[in-house]
């Protein structure tokens, strides 16, 4: 409550919050606490407070003493506030009434800073903005700098007083707290020279011409030539002084603003200069004059207010000045030489940070002993009246005061002669102080900063490895910096707030973007969720640059650099909520980076926004223990230090660096951060050339982890203490359970050392690899190499990689949830490193580890495709996938690849065992904790585990922190694929704390269960820093004796984890631990490779119901974790689940189904919601059959209602599919495309089937009636009346039928809505495949519905013995009937629908020629025809002369065209469904003697239509082509997929082939189709005939080169349902 010790200064009592009347209550008048806390309970604030009388205290039970003394002492505080508040009002009237005095000199300002030829219009903007009239509020500095005044005043006065002892930079700086005083005690000002007594100018001396508050300004260091040094335009210097110690400088100023003339100037200068020197020689003081500092004789200035000189010709002054030596010293000149420093031109920067473009001259004289000892220094001076000629007689200049005086203009001879009298005996004794003076030692360094620096910034250690990231505060940098600023290229920078407004442009961010990559950004770009904006802005991954003060390179209004005033009103918002959301543990753990200011610049003034950034994290860090300072100079650190005493008082000199050079900090940083500088990485090229990885590219690169072929050479000096201490580390590392590094390759590639061990896999994968390169059958290829979890399948991956590392460019990526365009991306800058366009490209090998869902990577092989035919490059992805059955997903698969399982060969064993034997003579290794490699070198054998298990639980008790959290780490390592419980979370939650250097680590405190155990960096997210298991089979196992032999069950545990609020606060990591219980919880496990959702709940889920009280378990498991994550809508839907499946407690499913929709209303809450009314109905049926009872009318009331229920949910679920966002589900878990969701459709036809059953089997009729068949199938589709229907005269009949009315509407929409979903379903399957290669999910769900099809065929069509009687009853069939006889015929053959049609392709009987002859029959009876009617007439005949043309029935191409132009002249461009279209580009697209004028029209209709149509079902779908153009003329140069496929029958892995396009690689089939011409413009593709150009989509998203390049191709067209397409896409220019 520190920030409440203030109260009652800092707000008024109606502002208080709750918190801060129990603080007042409590610590400042003293009340009982217990009085306190029932105001707390009864929820008063201040503005509660101020309402309370005694009486109602009394009423609250507070004694009669305390609630009086309450109520007095509120009313005393009350009136304070109201009397401070009018004197804040008076103190504000008064400085209101300054701004008339000055507005008439902010005039005279505008129009000399206009002068100003360097300075840009912006500039000139800026400054006159400099001079607003109104005067900034001194409460703007912070109200708590008001208690402090007075002492500042005091500290200020006996700082005076050591004068003599202090240099004046530190003497004369005046504390911004010192300036916040009462404008009546401004009159108390510095004197000048002038004898104006009492000037308007001298009043202002802290509040500048504009009545506005101005800044000191610290002074160039004295003697030195290249500092890092800028002065601010309008703040202003300390006053002008007289000699003191000789050794600290005196000043002088010159305005030097009322001449433009260069001439006129360096005539000026070099008077001034010399005459102020030969005063600071004949004074033997140091001294410096200044100009472009207003002095006292101009009154539109404060004295010392620094203005800066415009200068064109910087050599024309200097070269002025060195001639002018000799003019005015003649015989003294070298001596004058030796003193007189060279000028020195200081830039000036605007008060926004920006060059002026003006300088302040500055001169420095040392007049040491050696040279100017017993000499008296005359000059000849040359005056402006004399019209710049000698004068007539000399000058004999000295320090008089803060002026220099010439004592030959003395008018009265005998004080001339007393001066000269006096000089000539005072010149041995300032000879003799000067040499004293000199002889003085300078101040050494008291502090090994040195060392201070690695502490701070290493908590102890010798690398940067402590804090996970940094954060570089910095202001405006010097040239002569930036070669001292390489260190930043080193830190692992977070982000750089940058308030130099031309760092992008010169400053320290052009530097740092030379070799290393940082985004730009803007402050308020960094706010909303920590993910979202993490994405967006690229953090984590690549350093973002903030530019916290508007960018000068930028000409917009938005980014104008502001003074500071203005920046206080305009950008410190938006800095703040930077600053909250840098500091928010969302994104970045606390203790975790370390602040660093860097200041560049001296911070002049405690209003500029570095200083108010400094407080921004003072608040949110909540003191400075993760805010480090490094100042460039003392002088610059002693303000610093002054301005957040004075706001904070507190002392930072424990967290800053003030005595460093800036190369002394560079070098010290750069020793942390390398182990070998310039040590440079490499990449192969062509022809066993080399070039060099440059860090830049290595940054833009932020998914690969790119492996070198000189990996791990020259970082270390390898003979180093240091060097055998990380071997060691690193080694053990990974024998305990680490995941393999490239290190451990290359220490078994040294001198002496033995090798790693090799699977016998080894080879055959690097066979693999290597095949692939000698005849590519694409850009792109993948090898699998499936394994067993923990079986060293990754690891062996990486070992042949590292094996080819000199003869590919290997990389790994780092992070499966990267976009796989921004992968190919990433892939295609490696291989353009160090190469030119036309060189030959070197191979890229690409490892994607444990890849659980290999349509991710097909995803990736088709991007990188798209990337790699631009660039004549090649990529082989090594696929790792880990699997529970390696075997079997080898022996399912088509693709290249090798297995491994978790089983030793014997060779395997032996060379383990000789490795065993090798580690053991090592004495820095401890074997017996090498439990991943033991588990491995046992050949996985159970018994080993369990004994180890046994041996590390036998003193288990749960009641401990350490034992609680191993529960949980053993569980998630046991259930979850890649575990991540970040190293902060564990740290937080076993009350591990931050020490001065260094805190306990989490192995340390996790005794004796810490050998189980490893640290790691989860590089997915982001590099965290996390805990896991050394290997999953030992989790496994400490699972199942913490069960069986400590009764801690896995319930527990999870119950433990969902109610441990510790492990949800907001960390950056929490999202994390969320995403591992989820997918605990949540996801099911395939049981086969074709149905990946086979299990019915998670693995954990299903071993805790077979356990003892599962089922309750499970239940209190689910409502724990639907509070936990109450807006998530998968938990409510498990627990659904649970209930309808588990434990047919249908009531409470409906309800927690229910509570899902409500988070979120998608296709899968509804299904789910669907699915519990789908299974109680089928539930109540089989207890029916069970009971051998009778359906009774109350049942069937029962039952439709559930099925009406489920029926209404399932149809909700299908419009809702077609806008379904990206799944927050258990398929957002593992990363997978978003698919349509057709379950909907299966649900409602799998209801309305269930609903057919029961009124089939209902006693509604007579038996023997033979009409019952016909009255249920005439009252379900519509045609009959409910009342026209003859029922049984049972008494059961009537109920039912009483019920079967109720229920008549929901029962008649049955049969369209369900043929509905079947013509839907039959579009989704023929028009559309999925993306990925042999999924089973289609080939299950066709089965499934091919069965409900043929129910509801039973259903719905007569059997052909009861057409064939029904015609003999009534031989004079009506038209009408035979015409519904032909439809059902149609419907019953699947072929009343357009995609119903196309399947017929590929028959070869005689029922397609049926087909065609009912549709002809159809059309020509019917008075109406439909456009439906008819495509489907004109697609039968098409596919019938296809498939046999010899047919009697077969139209001619002449009569197909006049059934097409007959459908496109009744449907035009208006129809909405692409079939028509379809068919109009299969009869017209160009050929010999076709008329193709409108193709381009019917082409641009039918990719309209299929966008608007069928774009929802894209997400993991794609086109199928059913014909394709081939070589003939007329109709038959379509050749139907179909014929294609039967050409190629014995090849293998046919859908492979088709899906990666490699098919157009097999002669048979381009034997029959026609390669034709076309081009490529802007991307898009187009075919031409003659002068018709018809635009064609690329099948494949590789098929076309970015960059935009007009190119001539050729390639084979496609015909699908979204028009033409592109297959096989050739350039011209390679071919």
């Amino acid at each position: 409550m520190a920030t409440n010790q203030n109260t009652e200064h800092h707000h008024r009592v109606e502002e208080w919050t709750r918190e801060q009347v129990r603080y007042w209550l409590t610590e400042v008048i003293k009340v009982d606490k217990k009085y306190a806390d029932k105001l707390y309970e009864e929820e008063v604030s201040g503005e509660e407070l101020v309402c309370y009388q005694p009486k109602h205290l009394q009423e609250l039970g507070i004694k009669h003493g305390p609630a009086v003394k309450i109520i007095t002492r509120l009313e005393m505080l009350k009136d304070q506030q109201k009397s401070h508040s009018s004197d804040h009002l008076l103190t504000m009237n008064t400085e209101a009434s300054l701004d008339t005095t000055v507005e008439n000199k902010d005039k005279i300002l505008t129009n000399q800073t206009q002068k100003s030829k360097n300075t840009d219009k912006r500039k000139s903007q800026i400054t006159e903005a400099s001079r607003s009239k109104s005067i900034e509020n001194v409460a703007n500095f912070g109200n708590d700098l008001v208690k402090n005044i007075s002492q500042n005043n005091q500290m200020e006065a006996s700082k005076s007083n050591e004068h003599l002892g202090s240099t004046p930079s530190q003497n004369n700086c005046i504390p911004l707290s010192e300036k916040c005083t009462s404008l009546k005690e401004t009159n108390s000002t510095v004197t000048t020279e002038s004898n104006d007594s009492k000037t308007l100018a001298e009043k202002e001396s802290y509040l500048g011409n504009s009545g506005s508050l101005q800044h000191s300004c610290s002074l160039y260091p004295f003697d030195q030539s290249s500092a890092s040094h800028r002065y601010i335009q309008n703040y202003i210097l300390p006053p002008e002084t007289g000699p003191g110690n000789l050794i600290d400088p005196v000043h002088e100023y010159k305005f030097m603003g009322r001449t433009d003339d260069i001439t006129v100037m360096k005539k000026k200068f070099n008077k001034e200069v010399f005459r102020f020197a030969a005063g600071c020689m004949n004074s033997r003081t140091n001294g410096t004059i200044h100009f472009g500092v207003a002095d006292s004789k101009d009154s539109n200035y404060v004295h010392g207010e620094i203005i800066g000189v415009s200068v064109d010709k910087k050599d024309a002054i200097i070269d002025h000045f060195n001639q002018g030596i000799k003019q005015y010293f003649e015989e003294h000149t070298e001596k004058a030489k030796a003193c007189i420093r060279q000028p020195r031109f200081v830039e000036v920067l605007c008060p926004d940070g920006t060059l002026s473009g003006k300088y302040i001259i500055e001169v420095d004289v040392v007049p040491s002993h050696t040279i100017v000892n017993g000499k008296q220094f005359e000059i000849q001076t040359l005056d402006e009246e004399n019209k710049w000629k000698k004068s007539k007689g000399k000058s004999l200049f000295i320090r008089d005061g803060a002026a220099t005086r010439d004592i030959y203009k003395i008018g009265n001879p005998k004080d001339l002669n007393y001066e000269l009298t006096r000089i000539n005996e005072q010149i041995n004794v300032l000879d003799m102080r000067r040499r004293e003076a000199e002889k003085r030692p300078d101040s050494k360094r008291t502090s090994n900063q040195g060392e201070k620096l690695k502490n701070l910034l290493t908590c102890g250690g010798n690398r940067l490895n402590h804090y996970d990231y940094f954060i570089i505060v910095t202001n405006k940098s010097h040239s002569e910096q930036l070669q001292h600023l390489q260190f930043m290229t080193t830190l692992k920078l977070f982000c750089v707030l940058d308030f130099d407004p031309d760092s992008v442009v010169n400053g320290s961010c052009h530097n740092y973007r030379d070799v290393r990559v940082a985004n730009l950004h803007k402050p308020n770009q960094f706010h909303g969720d920590p993910r979202t904006v993490a994405n967006n802005l690229n953090l984590y991954k690549q350093t973002s640059w903030v530019f916290c003060n508007g960018r000068e390179d930028l000409n917009t209004e938005t980014d104008r650099p502001l003074r500071p005033k203005e920046w206080l009103i305009q950008k410190a918002g938006e800095v703040q909520d930077m600053i909250s959301f840098l500091c928010n543990p969302d994104t970045l753990p606390r203790g975790r980076f370390l602040v660093i200011f860097l200041l560049l610049s001296t911070a002049e003034a405690m209003n500029e926004p570095i200083f108010e950034t400094f407080m921004s994290f003072y608040k949110n860090l909540g003191g400075t223990d993760s805010i480090l300072s490094i100042c460039t100079s003392n002088v610059s650190f002693q303000k610093w230090k002054d301005f957040i005493h004075a706001r904070c008082e507190h002392d930072i000199s424990q967290q800053s660096i003030y005595d460093l050079e800036l190369s002394e900090i560079n070098g010290t940083i750069l020793n942390l951060g390398q182990n070998k500088q310039n040590a440079q990485r490499l990449l192969p090229s062509a022809e066993g050339s080399s070039v060099i990885l440059q860090k830049k590219d290595e940054d833009l690169m932020t998914s690969l982890d790119v492996l070198c072929e000189n990996e791990c050479e020259n970082e270390y000096d390898e003979s180093s203490a240091e060097f055998e201490e990380f071997k060691i580390k690193t080694e053990s590392e990974f024998y305990r359970g680490g995941k393999v590094k490239w290190w451990n390759f290359y220490f078994s590639e040294q001198p002496a050392a033995k090798p790693f061990i090799k699977r016998d896999k080894h080879s055959k994968l690097e066979k693999s690899i290597r095949s692939q390169i000698k005849d590519p059958t694409s850009t792109c290829v993948m090898v699998n190499l499936f394994h067993h979890p923990g079986c060293g399948g990754t690891t062996m991956a990486m070992h042949v990689m590292w094996n080819l590392r000199k003869e590919f460019r290997c990389a790994v990526l780092k992070d499966n949830t990267v976009s796989k365009d921004e992968v190919a991306k990433h892939v295609a800058h490696l291989m353009k490193c160090g190469k030119s366009e036309q060189s030959l490209k070197t191979p890229v090998l690409l490892l994607v580890e444990d890849s659980e869902e290999t349509e991710n990577t097909v995803e990736l092989q088709h991007s990188l495709r798209k990337f790699t035919r631009e660039t004549g490059a090649f990529v082989i992805i090594l696929n790792c996938i880990r699997t529970k059955t390696p075997k079997v997903r080898y022996y399912n698969t088509v693709i290249e690849s090798e297995y491994i399982t978790a089983a030793l060969s014997d060779n395997e064993k032996r060379a383990f065992e000789m490795k065993l034997k090798e580690l053991q003579e090592i004495k820095s290794f401890t074997t017996e904790n090498f439990y991943s490699f033991m588990i491995m070198k046992s050949n996985f054998d159970t018994e080993y585990v369990e004994n180890v298990a046994s041996n590390i639980l036998k003193d288990f008790r749960v009641e401990s922190k350490q034992a609680r959290l191993f529960c949980m780490l053993a569980l998630l390592n046991t259930y979850v694929p890649e575990p991540a419980i970040s190293r902060s979370l564990c740290e937080d939650f076993l009350g591990i704390k931050c020490a001065l250097w260094g805190r306990e680590s989490v192995l340390e405190k996790m005794e004796p269960y810490s050998c189980l155990l490893i640290d790691f960096e989860a590089e997915e997210y982001g590099g965290l820093k996390a805990i896991r298991f050394v290997h999953q089979n030992l989790a496994t196992e400490c699972v199942k004796q913490l069960e069986e032999t400590h009764n801690c069950s896995k319930a527990e545990i999870v119950l433990e984890m969902l109610h441990c609020d510790a492990l949800f606060k907001t960390f950056a990591v929490k999202d994390v631990l969320v995403q591992s219980i989820k997918c605990m919880l949540i996801t099911r496990q395939r049981k086969t490779e074709d149905n990946e959702k086979d299990t019915l709940f998670s693995p954990l889920i299903e071993d805790i119901n077979s356990g003892k009280d599962g089922l309750n378990k499970i239940q209190e498991i689910f409502i724990a974790a639907s509070e936990r994550f109450n807006k998530d809508f998968t938990i409510p839907q498990a627990l659904a689940r649970h209930f309808y499946l588990n434990e047919k407690n249908f009531t409470d499913a409906r309800t927690w189904a229910n509570s899902a929709k409500a988070i979120k209303e998608n296709s899968y809450t509804l299904d789910t919601v669907g699915q519990v009314a789908r299974s109680e109905l089928k539930h109540k049926i089989e207890c029916k059959k069970q009971e051998k009872k009778p359906c009774s009318a109350e049942d069937l009331n029962d039952c439709l209602e559930l099925a009406s229920t489920a029926t209404k949910a399932f149809r909700r679920a299908q419009s809702l599919a077609k806008t379904d966002d990206v799944l927050e589900s258990e398929q957002e878990l593992h990363r997978k495309l978003s698919p349509y969701n057709i379950s909907g459709y299966m649900g409602e036809i799998d209801t309305a089937m269930i609903v057919f059953d029961i009124i089939k089997k209902l006693e509604l009729f007579e038996k023997g009636d033979p009409m019952k068949d016909h009255y249920i199938q005439s009252f379900l589709k519509g045609k009959m009346p409910f009342e026209n229907i003859q029922f049984s005269i049972k008494e059961s009949s009537s109920e039912y039928a009483v019920v079967l009315k109720d229920y008549e509407h929901f029962l008649k929409s049955l049969k369209p809505q369900v043929k509905e979903a079947f013509d839907f379903l039959e579009i989704y399957f023929t028009y559309m495949r999925e993306k990925r290669v042999d999924d089973g999910k289609d080939i299950k769900n066709r089965k499934k519905l091919s069965a409900h099809y043929q129910n509801y065929i039973a259903l719905f069509c007569s059997s052909a013995e009861e057409k064939q009687t029904e015609r003999n009853q009534k031989p004079k069939l009506s038209l009408n009937m035979k015409i519904e006889e032909y439809r059902m015929f149609l419907e019953e053959s699947r072929a009343d629908i357009f995609p119903g049609l196309l399947r017929f392709v590929e028959d070869r009987n005689e029922t397609v020629e049926m087909i065609a002859e009912k549709y002809s029959f159809i059309l020509e009876s019917s008075a109406i025809k439909t456009i439906k009617d008819k495509t489907n007439h004109l697609l039968a005949h098409i596919i019938l002369k296809l498939i046999w043309p010899k047919s009697k029935l077969a139209k001619s191409t002449e009569d197909l065209n006049v059934l097409l132009k007959d459908i496109l002249q009744e449907v035009s461009t208006q129809h909405q469904h692409p079939e028509p279209f379809y068919l109009a580009i299969l009869l017209l697209w160009p050929g010999r003697n076709v008329n193709s004028s409108g193709i381009k029209i019917y082409v641009d209709k039918i990719r309209s239509s299929a966008r608007k149509h069928l774009s929802y079902m894209y997400r993991t779908r794609s086109t199928i082509a059913h014909f394709f153009l081939g070589k003939s003329d007329g109709i038959q140069r379509l050749v139907p997929k179909v014929f294609l496929d039967r050409s190629i029958r014995n090849v293998r892995d046919r859908n492979i082939l088709w899906q990666t396009g490699e098919i157009f690689k097999e002669h048979p089939i381009t034997s029959k189709l026609v390669r034709v011409k076309g081009t490529i413009e802007d991307g898009e593709v187009f075919t031409e005939y003659g002068n018709l150009k018809i635009p064609v989509r690329p099948a494949f998203l590789g098929g076309v080169r970015s960059g935009y390049s007009t190119e001539v191709v050729s390639f084979y067209i496609g015909f699908a349902m979204d028009g033409p397409l592109a297959y096989d896409i050739q350039y011209e220019d390679d071919r």
